[in-house]
């Protein structure tokens, strides 16, 4: 029977399951951690601790799995989001099977620091009523992949997969915890110092964070205090891909009696349903497993997760091993071959009579035909590049930009004394953008000169109304209003210039709360 081992390593522990497949389905044999010693200062930042050497974490491996008899095992490791590189990215339509090569050239250009040596997997995102398709493209870099091979070479592993720690705990909550119809759902998988969390929509992820926790939330009440504000932060970040929605139900991987106290507690601070589930529940375990079942099941989540998909013969989200690829054209060997055996004495026969009319001619024909296959090759590569680049220049170039409108509108505004900014909204469409303005002034004077300052040729302003509100002292009057942004063309008459590249992420579009310019 099969073996396979789902482990995971950060600066203080690795974590591994040991798990059997076979006709009876999976069956977990053994979960374990092996401490990684005092770990190393980082010599960047004083108190910081970076992980043991490769190498070593390798030795340790193979001797907590020769110790409980594992050999030889198939190997699938989990990666923290903190060593990836994670990006949205927005897309023009394209069909289904020329995405991976538009994610990989887009990912190039807008990662820093990134190249052809980094591994490039990615989640496509439902983009609803947008016209364009949006990813999240995920970047494992050269030296996360060294770490990998150092460790599982060192321990005689077979590395069969490389999978996102958020997207295998997503997968097993999904499988835990049935979803409801319309359900958005909030999964939040606690792991040592950090905190994976992650958006599902209908079994689709759609945005993930993994945020640094500050002391134990499971047991320091004021930390879990500083754990609803990261949850809320996750939220207010994730609106953007909800299209303005928010989560409804959060579900917490872990199930004892911390989880349940912690759960409760998040669930009336949010108002939202919660539920907790244990990763080893529901499934089979061995009776060594069974009678030593560790306290902290819920730290295997992941592992558990990425051992269910395998099992139940389902790609993981996120594979930086076997990353998304063009899929390759259907073969047509039968054809060919049936062709050839049709045409074998006529082939032959021509060859012979070639070989000899024109053998002095044969060596520069196949060097010339070779030249001009090896031209033709190149000539259609680089005019595919060179029609995807100006497809992407010319999408581009039609964008609002809003760092441009952000500087402006800090300039054109009175000052904090005169007016308060409550809520900012920007918002994007295929005809240009707009903002919209909602706050306190100190008087009617302090409004109209706001909204006389904010109109000019490439900018309309609507006010939406305002009526005396006392209740932001020195302010006396709440207002409204709208600045309509014209699309570059319609405000200057020529398109703008290809060069012009729009520098704002997407969370730039979302709502800001409570801020003064």
């Amino acid at each position: 029977m099969p073996q396979w081992l789902a482990v995971e390593w950060d600066d203080e522990e690795l974590r591994a399951v040991v798990a059997h497949a076979g006709r009876r389905g999976l069956i977990l044999k053994d979960a374990f951690c092996v401490p990684l010693g005092e770990a190393v200062p980082a010599p960047e930042e004083e108190g910081a601790r970076q992980r043991p050497p490769a190498e070593e974490i390798g030795r340790k491996l193979a001797a907590a799995l020769a110790a409980r008899g594992v050999s030889h095992p198939r190997a699938f490791v989990v990666l923290s989001r903190s060593r990836i590189e994670l990006r949205q990215l927005s897309l023009p339509p394209v069909a289904d099977e020329e995405l991976p090569d538009l994610v990989r050239f887009q990912a190039l250009r807008e990662f820093p620091q990134i190249d052809e040596e980094w591994r490039i997997d990615y989640i496509p995102v439902e983009a609803g009523t947008e016209p364009t398709r949006s990813v999240l493209a995920a970047a494992l870099p050269p030296a996360g992949r060294a770490e990998i091979e150092a460790v599982c070479g060192t321990a005689g592993l077979s590395v069969a997969r490389q999978v996102l720690r958020p997207c295998a705990a997503a997968a097993l909550a999904l499988r835990r915890v049935p979803s409801e119809p319309d359900e958005i759902r909030l999964i939040v998988n606690l792991v040592g110092e950090e905190a994976d969390l992650a958006i599902v929509v209908r079994e689709a992820l759609v945005f993930v964070r993994t945020a640094r926790v500050f002391g134990d939330p499971l047991r320091d009440p004021d930390a879990a205090e500083l754990f609803v504000g990261e949850i809320r932060r996750t939220m207010v970040a994730a609106q953007n891909q909800l299209g303005g929605g928010r989560a409804n139900r959060i579900v917490l991987c872990g199930a004892d009696a911390a989880h349940q106290a912690l759960g409760a507690m998040l669930g009336e601070r949010l108002s939202l349903p919660l539920a907790c589930f244990d990763p080893f529940d529901d499934a089979a375990l061995s009776r060594e497993l069974a009678k030593l079942r560790p306290d902290d099941t819920d730290r295997f989540a992941s592992l558990v997760g990425v051992l269910a998909d395998e099992a139940d013969k389902r790609s993981p989200a996120i594979d930086f091993l076997h990353p998304k690829r063009r899929p390759e054209p259907p073969s047509r060997k039968n054809q060919y071959l049936l062709a050839g055996a049709a045409g074998l004495l006529l082939v032959l026969w021509g060859l012979i009579f070639a070989w000899m009319t024109v053998r002095g001619m044969d060596d520069k024909i196949r060097a010339l035909q070779t030249k001009r296959q090896d031209l033709d090759r190149k000539l259609k590569e680089a005019d595919k590049t060179r029609k995807l680049a100006d497809a992407l220049d010319a999408w581009r170039a039609s964008d609002i930009l809003w760092l441009e409108e952000w500087k402006r509108l800090n300039e054109k505004v009175p000052p904090a004394k005169e007016v308060m900014l409550n809520k900012l909204t920007l918002a994007a469409g295929e005809r240009g953008g707009q903002i919209t303005l909602e706050g306190f002034a100190a008087g009617a004077e302090a409004v109209q000169t706001l909204e006389q300052s904010l109109e000019d040729d490439a900018h309309r302003l609507i006010s939406k109304g305002k009526a005396e509100d006392a209740s932001q002292p020195p302010y006396t009057i709440r207002f409204g209003s709208v600045v309509v942004i014209r699309p570059p063309e319609a405000a200057s008459g020529t398109p703008r210039a290809a060069a012009v590249r729009r520098t704002a992420s997407p969370a730039a579009r979302g709502t800001a709360e409570g801020r003064q310019p």
